[in-house]
């Protein structure tokens, strides 16, 4: 089975999924974000206020690279993780599916979420609702480039787009 990637922006539930997908599969699940926090020993927010987006997106790619090489992997990316050509590459050695949402709902769940400072800090100085527009209209071509196949997170449950992308994938 080629290992399966989730794209798609912050909050759109690539973790969520992921972890059911896995156990569905009986596949290992890895979480990018949390992942490199651990590796690197600080939360995401921290590493990019010392020392920016440039050296996660770094650390982002060794990891995709680093993954791409294993097997029998549940995959959830960060949510900037198509914004580097060379991850786009990479995403096509994986089934990757693109979890969609509204910048709407993703707002609301950002805000929901008392973890999301730490989590999920600024990609500019934009108000976070602005940011989420601007970004979301830049990476959702690069989202569809990348994606296999396609779900509206808005509309299904967690465990029903894991049971749709395991029926797609033909496991």
């Amino acid at each position: 089975m080629r290992n399966i990637a989730l794209i798609g922006f912050r909050a759109t539930g690539k973790s969520s999924v992921g972890k059911i997908l896995a156990q569905m599969l009986g596949s290992t699940f890895v979480d990018m974000d949390q992942y490199l926090v651990a590796s690197a020993g600080r939360e995401i927010d921290c590493w990019v206020r010392l020392e920016g987006w440039e050296s996660f997106r770094r650390a982002e790619t060794e990891l995709m690279e680093a993954l791409a090489s294993r097997e029998d992997l549940v995959v959830a990316t960060g949510g900037g993780v198509v914004v580097a050509a060379q991850n786009r590459e990479i995403l096509k050695s994986f089934f990757t599916v693109w979890l969609k949402a509204s910048a709407q709902t993703i707002h609301s769940r950002i805000i929901a979420d008392p973890a999301s400072a730490a989590n999920r800090p600024p990609l500019s100085e934009l108000p976070m609702e602005l940011e989420i527009h601007k970004l979301l209209s830049e990476r959702e071509p690069l989202y569809k480039l990348c994606s296999d196949l396609e779900f509206d997170c808005e509309t299904m449950t967690p465990a029903e787009i894991a049971d749709q992308i395991a029926r797609n994938t033909g496991t």
